[in-house]
């Protein structure tokens, strides 16, 4: 099964950077999903929760507050002010 490589950067540091099968997002114009091979996209995040679907096919929520999302070549990164896993 095809991956993207997810980072997550908060101002405390690198706070995931893990391959994935999925990842969804709310940016200022609405809800993204980021695939495999999704073309070069860059938005900037709203206040909302985020979806990661792990390799292994584990969902995990998170709320997110602000940032950047950048899309190229299967690596996603994101640079928030606060990302937080729902089950923490």
């Amino acid at each position: 099964m095809a991956m993207i490589h997810l980072t997550i950067v908060t101002p405390e540091g690198k706070f995931y950077d893990d391959d994935a099968q999925r990842v969804m997002v709310r940016t200022t114009g609405g809800e993204v999903a980021i695939l495999p091979r999704h073309i070069d996209y860059s938005a900037s995040l709203g206040e909302g929760e985020a979806r990661v679907t792990e390799a292994d096919g584990n969902v995990r929520r998170a709320k997110v507050s602000g940032g950047i999302l950048h899309v190229a070549s299967d690596q996603v990164h994101v640079i928030t002010q606060r990302f937080e896993w729902a089950e923490q």
